[in-house]
């Protein structure tokens, strides 16, 4: 009964997860679209810049909600009520750390970002727009993390999932209303940062009424212990998505940045849909960890490994053939920026499989609390990312930081897989290289199979969906052939599984 109901929690959390995703992204290609249309390339170039900068304080609480996660697993699991309120103590005050750190950030950013960067907006809308966008994290720091934290542990994904999804929502029809009504970007921005101060108030409601637990309890310290681990580990992570927006920021124009922008909205999105499937995972991989069950941990960690595979195949393989006849349906009717990059996008959906693939490696190292022993990986990754992107950006410009990202993303995950087989699960690595051969092949076939005998002309919605259908069922089918000559074994009972679940409504 424990393993069938830890199954179900598995697969709705992966569910909740994924659906979140799929709301983000329709919402991140609806929102943008509407602010290129009503304030041109140049505003959408400055909110996305504005966004990064003021997400480098992630660097910091990415780091620790890792650390956190891998402390909360065994309490959590024995029911140590006395042990999980003073994780949640320390949690709560190094949240409330960095929301002081955050507001101090964010005023410096207001007054220096304007100076600093090339634009030709006025100081003061472009310091106003800075201090309205960062309301949604400092809310986030003061009163949310903490709660989201103890969730996730708890195997609760969906909770946090399904507050997102109504948050997101309402947020996107704020912004569509309001474009058609008003024309400031500062109000569009500052009503949807309002909104998402619903997020933190309905897990406080939740909490409060499903756990009985002592705010004023004294801290955990040692549940803090890794956290400049972690923070090492989660730089090489914010400097993935963010460096090359920051690098272009500062070395090219704010247009390059939107185009740029476009680009990562489909990356970002492939990227968060299979971080939704590894979210929903990622409990029940550390509750293994913690059992001491080493087989049971072996099969979770396989049937891990595969699923993330599979999917990175098909999300990745079929956005590398649809990403840039989609930009050019995207933006059409947008001739303030030339946005047909091939090759960009390319690169980008590269470094984002590469991203993907190592999820298994890289989580099954946190769920075993190994941050000190890889943060060395993760400040190699960052240094390349920052100096391949800083040197190639003023010849290649957009291509060059897409380049160092690429290389950089490629190193760290190549020692991930070597460092987890090596060290935790003592596995040959070279079954998961060699998956990775098999999936590489398979996707240069679809590939040429796409580049010579699809072609993209009809630039219109319609049209692109007929060539994605197309280019798509050629990946499922390579799926679907790997599949059944590699994985049956793997596959087959996850299949049955599902299906099963589903036929008794579970």
């Amino acid at each position: 009964m424990i393993e069938k109901r830890i199954k179900n929690i598995t697969l709705f959390n992966t569910v909740c997860s994924i659906s979140l995703q799929l709301i983000t992204i329709v919402s991140g290609f609806i929102i943008p679209r509407l602010l290129l249309e009503t304030f041109g390339s140049e505003v959408n170039g400055l909110v996305s810049s504005l966004t990064q900068f003021l997400n480098y304080i992630t660097i910091v609480e990415g780091g620790v909600t890792g650390v956190i996660l891998a402390c909360l697993y065994k309490p959590l699991s024995e029911k140590n009520k006395s042990k999980i309120e003073k994780i949640v103590s320390a949690t709560s005050g190094f949240f409330r750390k960095i929301g002081f750190v955050f507001v101090v950030y964010t005023v410096v950013l207001a007054a220096l970002y304007p100076i600093f960067v090339k634009t030709s907006f006025d100081y003061k809308y472009v310091s106003t727009l800075t201090l309205i966008l960062s309301i949604n994290l400092f809310m986030q720091y003061f009163f949310s993390l903490t709660w989201r934290t103890l969730l996730r542990a708890d195997k609760k994904v969906y909770i946090t999932s399904l507050v997102q999804m109504l948050c997101i929502i309402l947020n996107t029809i704020s912004v569509a209303v309001l474009v058609k009504f008003c024309g400031s970007i500062h109000i569009v921005k500052l009503v949807g940062s309002i909104i998402y101060v619903l997020q933190p108030l309905l897990f406080d409601l939740y909490v409060k009424k499903h756990y009985d637990i002592d705010k004023n309890a004294e801290p955990d310290k040692n549940a803090l212990a890794q956290k400049w681990n972690g923070f090492g580990i989660n730089v090489a992570a914010f400097i993935h998505n963010n460096t090359d927006i920051v690098v272009l920021t500062l070395f090219t124009d704010l247009k390059s940045v939107s185009i740029y922008s476009v680009y990562f909205l489909v990356t970002s999105g492939l990227k968060r849909l299979i971080q939704s499937v590894s979210e929903g995972i990622i409990p029940t991989l550390g509750h293994a960890y913690v059992s001491g069950d080493k087989k049971r941990l072996d099969k979770v960690f396989d049937t891990y490994e595969t699923i993330i595979f599979f999917a990175t195949f098909i999300l990745f393989v079929s956005g590398g053939l649809l990403i840039t006849p989609f930009v050019q349906v995207y933006t059409k009717g947008i001739n303030d920026a030339n946005y047909f990059h091939p090759l960009l996008g390319w690169l980008m959906i590269l470094s984002e499989t590469a991203f993907c693939i190592k999820e298994p490696h890289v989580n099954m190292a946190y769920s075993a609390n190994k941050f000190k022993e890889i943060q060395k990986y993760a400040y190699i990754e960052s240094g390349l990312n920052v100096v391949i992107s800083v040197i190639l950006v003023n010849k290649f410009g957009l291509i060059g930081v897409a380049v160092g990202t690429l290389i950089a993303m490629t190193f760290r995950t190549l020692v991930h897989i070597f460092y987890l087989k090596n060290n935790i699960l003592f596995i040959n690595p070279l079954k998961t290289l060699g998956r990775l051969a098999v999936f590489a092949v398979a996707g240069v076939l679809c590939y040429f199979i796409s580049e010579n005998f699809f072609v993209f002309n009809n630039i219109s919605y319609f049209g692109w969906i007929i060539f994605a259908v197309k280019n798509t069922v050629i990946v499922m089918l390579f799926a679907i052939l790997i599949a059944m000559l590699f994985y049956r074994d793997t596959v087959k009972p996850l299949f049955k599984g599902v299906l099963g679940k589903l036929k008794k409504g579970n």
